[in-house]
């Protein structure tokens, strides 16, 4: 059963998953260039007293490193779930 309520609430989850991995990778990138290196890197680096973070700052690192593929997952669960919806909307 298809009604416009349900498409409307998967768009708006949809466009809210895109905002929000947009938003992760912003922050990662902003992060990468100003300590120029990624995660790894720079979690190698503070274990080593090389670069100076807060426990944290390296936190926040690795939660955004760790959310991202579960939100770009669940963007992808949602496009697929719309485009399923209007497929099913069109033979309706």
């Amino acid at each position: 059963m298809h009604t416009d309520e349900y498409e409307i609430s998967i768009a708006r989850e949809l466009n809210h998953h895109r905002h929000v991995v947009k938003k992760i990778h912003a922050a990662l990138e902003a992060r990468q260039r100003a300590h120029g290196m990624d995660y790894a890197a720079a979690r190698e680096a503070v274990g080593a007293g090389r670069l100076a973070l807060s426990p944290s700052e390296l936190a926040a690192w690795q939660e955004d490193v760790e959310a991202l593929p579960l939100w770009e997952q669940r963007l992808e669960e949602y496009r697929q779930a719309l485009e399923m919806m209007r497929i099913s909307a069109s033979r309706g």
